[in-house]
């Protein structure tokens, strides 16, 4: 749709939403302009003119006018229907659900090559950080070894602040909600699943693989405690949600989601508070290391703005990779070299720790072991380890109690 007018459908207005306009308002964009705007609740007050609302879909599928829709409401499911009937409708998508996105991007992308249209969604992972396009269109046929990051503003914060200011984490908890970076319920943050989806995404472009969010290892902090924060500060050392996409092999990939210790030399080691931090290992090109806002309304309202843009110049994802792809698979059977803390009535062989280096009670009663364990073994063991309150994180390779 090259150069032509943008009239935009909107579904949600919620953070989301309203970070749009106020972006979409204060950019002075004027090829695009907001059309109607569906919302759930007509008892809400919204701040827009009460014309652009309504509280049926079909108002907006059904609108000829209407040749993009913009999609940020939380329910996946509802997510997914508004973003294949409007495809099926000859109309653009631009989304903000990395969870849908995780859940249906096969399907997805066949609608979008069916219908001839765009589906964007640069706003699904990691705020204003512009990295979704640049792994498109920068590294689309150059070889990417591997991807990691902090992708998840909420969780990165409330490490933040209790590395920082020694907070607990429930006190960590509370103030990123009070400041506006965690929903009130924040499971899907702190429990490493909102890392995961994004990096499915991210993914599929760095490597032309769409793994299931069920293949994929997610462990978040819900558990850790003081202990492990001082683990880390006596070694002058942090600790980090990172995903991580490594090549193992020419044909296999180790995906999986977890806290991990960085030290000073790492560039993960200075991203404090709700910003999210990137890193592309190319085959060519080296390290490549982005760093932007990662939560809140105006960099979610950037990267939807900036997709916006993309499309009014007529741009796609390519998936390059995916046509460069072959034969790729998972890797499970990668060796980890990690630290898990676990309640003192459990031991050992509560994991299935392929070699157990150290092991040790702590003064508030639970258990500390450092060993390696397989990533398959330890995927399988995950929803047990989130039941128990086991804390576990990756230690890196070179590391020395």
């Amino acid at each position: 749709m090259h150069n032509q007018r943008l009239n935009i459908g909107l579904f949600g207005l919620g953070v989301v939403g309203k970070g749009l306009l106020d972006v979409l308002h204060e950019s002075g964009f004027s090829d695009a302009g907001i059309r109607r705007i569906c919302v759930k609740d007509p008892l809400k007050p919204r701040a827009v003119p009460r014309e652009l609302l309504t509280y049926d879909a079909g108002d907006i599928l059904g609108d000829p006018e209407i040749n993009v829709v913009v999609e940020t409401i939380s329910d996946p499911d509802a997510a997914f229907e508004i973003a294949r009937e409007s495809m099926r409708r000859g109309k653009h998508v631009v989304t903000a659900n990395k969870k849908m996105l995780a859940a249906h991007l096969p399907e997805l992308l066949e609608w979008r090559d069916r219908s001839d249209v765009s589906l964007l969604y640069e706003s699904a992972a990691c705020g204003s950080i512009p990295i979704v396009r640049t792994i498109d269109e920068h590294f689309g046929s150059e070889p990417v070894e591997g991807i990691s990051g902090i992708f998840n503003g909420t969780s990165n914060y409330i490490l933040s602040r209790m590395s920082l200011e020694g907070l607990d984490f429930e006190t960590a908890l509370r103030q990123a909600q009070a400041s506006g970076f965690a929903e009130e319920d924040p499971s899907s943050d702190i429990d490493g699943l909102d890392a995961k989806y994004k990096l499915i995404l991210l993914a599929a472009h760095s490597h032309g693989v769409v793994a299931k969010p069920d293949e994929l290892l997610y462990l978040g902090i819900r558990h850790i405690g003081k202990a492990d924060m001082d683990f880390a500060r006596e070694r002058g050392m942090k600790i980090k949600l990172l995903p991580q996409c490594i090549r193992s092999s020419p044909h296999r990939l180790a995906m999986y989601v977890m806290p991990a210790l960085v030290g000073a030399d790492s560039p993960f080691y200075q991203v404090e508070d709700e910003y999210n931090g990137v890193q592309l290992q190319a085959n060519f090109s080296g390290h490549q290391f982005f760093r932007g806002r990662g939560a809140g309304a105006f960099p979610t309202g950037s990267a939807l703005l900036s997709d916006l843009g993309a499309l009014q110049g007529g741009y796609r994802y390519a998936y390059r990779k995916h046509r460069l792809n072959g034969h790729t698979s998972l890797d499970a059977s990668r060796l980890l070299n990690v630290y898990v803390r676990m309640p003192g009535r459990l031991h050992s062989a509560s994991l299935p720790f392929e070699q157990v280096t150290h092991e040790s009670l702590l003064e508030d009663g639970s258990r500390r072991m450092l060993g390696t364990i397989s990533l398959g073994a330890l995927h399988r063991q995950s929803r047990q380890m989130l039941r128990e309150g086991i804390f576990a994180m990756q230690l890196p390779d070179s590391f020395e109690k």
